[in-house]
């Protein structure tokens, strides 16, 4: 059996990887110790966030430097390219590219320079070509910015296949803009598209309706209204995972892991509407307030259950995620099934977020209801509450009080949900796989994750996160079950 404290030398680790008696030399005596494997990896870990032990610090760079001849540098007003050349041949090359980018792209001749990877490509840059048109006007939202292509302007015919293979493009093309998991649901006028906001919360707060045939959704500024056609009736939903470490910590680092998170999710929808604008279809992006349901979207697109703090809760990271974003488009993918692993069966039992609630926003009763927040005072829970569903109703305005008073995102539900785990032992998966199949232990776990002081970090331990090495974005991934 493997001893991960199994003593270990130098010599027998470099021996080990295949470069003892490489030449090494000299270089190996000032290499330090390592009794074993796991000091080995940790090396290179500590809290100066240090390069690993190999690499030293030099005064001058490896690259000479004349500084008395360096001056200023023009970049502004210089082209590399164009300002070498005629404005005929700048034009000829141009032209030889489109034509041969077109062929590529029209008979598929050379890999990875087809439509979809163009679609890639322009999805990655949208972010930055947003930034650099400096608008956040509603057209774009729905329309999608002119400044990218349509196969109409690539000179070459729209994206076809199948529903399945459209969801399969999808979500490639997601996972690389950054989603942590994609679903889909179909629009239904009987069901989901109640789903969907009747009204727009970006400004100008235009009215939403499905009707007409038009080719594609528009904006009637005439009108202040969003039509959405028949032809449009599709949503891809996508999740951001947001950093549980920060998020355990109440103030501004759980306020900041919000904030990170629900920007990821922007970043990531833009990408996509770029990318099937290349591809030849409409999305209509969101703001953070959503173009529906939030959570409602993670549901019926099977990315999760509906939970007692009214955040989605995921298989893999509970409600640690930043949120269900939800994109009306008109491409045909095949709808995702909702999912059930014992998440809502739990929250039953468990009311471990009601309890610490600090604005009672989280009913404490152990059955659900149809029945909505009551009125008191000059409180109107019809401005915050939808009937229609049975659940825990949250009242909203006690959680936003607390936002206010604090001035700062609360999110302690999410960090304390026993769902809401970075997986560091295996047991999570199997105490998951557990509550899945049966609620007979539910209040033994639960006993067990307040037991083993999950939950929110120490109020004395908050700054330490300042001082400690992180995981890009503050998330551990080795449970997202595409990297296994």
């Amino acid at each position: 059996m493997f001893k991960a404290h199994s003593t270990l030398s130098r010599r027998e680790f470099m021996r080990a990887i295949g470069i003892a008696g490489s030449g090494l030399g000299a270089a190996s005596l000032v290499q330090p110790k390592f009794n074993d494997v796991d000091e080995l990896l940790s090396a290179s870990s500590n809290l100066k966030y240090d390069h690993p032990w190999y690499a030293k610090e030099v005064d001058e760079p490896t690259v000479e430097v004349d500084w008395n001849t360096m001056q200023r540098f023009p970049k502004a007003k210089y082209n590399n390219f164009a300002q070498h050349l005629t404005t005929d041949e700048v034009k000829a090359i141009q032209a030889k590219t489109k034509a041969d980018t077109v062929k590529q792209m029209t008979d598929s001749s050379k890999s990875g320079w087809y439509l979809r990877d163009n679609a890639i490509k322009m999805g990655g840059w949208a972010g930055v070509r947003y930034r650099m048109t400096l608008t956040t006007a509603i057209k774009d939202w729905v329309e999608g910015w002119s400044i990218i292509p349509t196969p109409a302007v690539l000179g070459v015919p729209k994206w076809q296949g199948s529903p399945e293979e459209a969801s399969l493009l999808v979500t490639q093309a997601l996972r690389l803009f950054g989603a942590s998991s994609v679903g889909f649901a179909e629009i239904l006028p009987s069901t989901t598209q109640k789903m969907v906001w009747g009204q727009m919360p970006q400004n100008p707060f235009p009215t939403l309706s499905f009707e007409g045939d038009a080719p594609k959704p528009v904006f009637d500024t005439a009108a202040n209204k969003v039509v959405i056609p028949n032809t449009s009736r599709y949503a891809i939903v996508h999740t951001i995972r947001q950093s549980l470490d920060a998020s355990a910590r109440p103030g501004y680092l759980s306020d900041g892991a919000a904030g990170q998170a629900y920007d990821n999710c922007d970043i990531a929808q833009w990408r996509l509407q770029s990318f099937l604008r290349v591809m030849g279809y409409s999305s209509i992006t969101q703001n953070i307030q959503g173009n529906g349901a939030i959570v409602g979207w993670g549901v019926m697109s099977g990315l999760g259950e509906q939970g007692r703090l009214q955040h989605l809760v995921t298989p893999r990271w509970g409600p640690m995620i930043r949120q269900s974003t939800m994109n009306i488009v008109d491409i045909p993918v095949a709808p995702t099934k909702p999912v059930d692993f014992g998440a809502r069966r739990f929250c039953y039992t468990c009311k471990k977020c009601s309890d610490l609630c600090p604005s009672g926003a989280i009913p404490k009763e152990t059955e659900p209801s149809w029945d909505i927040t009551s009125k008191y005072d000059l409180v109107k829970p019809e401005l915050f509450n939808n009937p229609g569903i049975k659940t825990w109703y949250f009242n909203h305005f006690k959680c936003n009080t607390t936002w206010q008073e604090t001035d700062t995102y609360c999110g302690i539900c999410q960090a304390t949900c026993v769902f809401s785990k970075d997986d560091a032992a295996s047991v999570h998966e199997i105490v998951k796989a557990t509550l899945a199949s049966t609620k007979i232990l539910n209040s033994f776990f639960i006993d067990m994750d307040n037991m083993f002081g999950y939950g929110l970090t120490p109020e004395d331990q908050i700054e330490e996160w300042w001082q400690k090495p992180i995981p890009v974005n503050g998330i551990h991934y080795e449970n997202d079950v595409f990297y296994k």
